[in-house]
């Protein structure tokens, strides 16, 4: 169980460097695809247990660290995400294409939701994301075509990352 953990945390961790140093080149108007978002998304949808939120929270954490947000923002909205995909979990078949893509979408969507509740509670402190601007409908876009590849790959980790009961 402690194994599974901590792949899952190497993993999503080395997927924050990634997005926070590599993507940049690969940006639309500045903005890139949230990978580590998705693979918290996939670990919290085939794990019943707490695993994705733990993840996302420890994840968020270390993204809080090497970022500008206020500590702690990016740990509750990412495990505030995984929750929700976690009540999802064994409710949907996840085809190839058309269910993660629906996943990235829908979850940077709840990203932006939980983001808007934080900022108008935390006026002048938190920036949320602009529902009528474009920045918003091109991550949720990017996320929507990156969430089949991801899922796919880390289809081929499931035996390092999910239970096996789950498999």
């Amino acid at each position: 169980m402690i194994r599974r953990w901590l792949v899952s945390l190497a993993l999503v961790s080395l997927l924050i460097v990634v997005q926070s140093t590599w993507l940049g080149f690969i940006a639309v108007y500045s903005v890139i695809p949230d990978l580590s978002l998705i693979a918290v998304v996939y670990i919290a949808f085939k794990s019943p247990n707490l695993q994705g939120q733990g993840v996302g929270f420890i994840a968020g954490l270390l993204q809080d660290g090497i970022s500008a947000a206020p500590f702690g923002l990016n740990a509750f909205v990412k495990t505030a995400v995984a929750w929700l995909a976690n009540l999802l979990s064994g409710k949907f078949y996840i085809d190839r294409l058309l269910m993660p893509a629906l996943f990235g979408f829908s979850m940077t969507l709840a990203k932006a939701a939980y983001l808007a509740i934080l900022s108008s509670i935390f006026a002048g402190k938190i920036a949320g994301y602009d529902f009528l601007g474009s920045t918003l409908w091109i991550e949720a876009a990017y996320n929507a075509v990156v969430s089949p590849f991801m899922f796919m790959l880390l289809g081929t980790l499931d035996r390092f990352i999910v239970p096996k009961d789950t498999r």
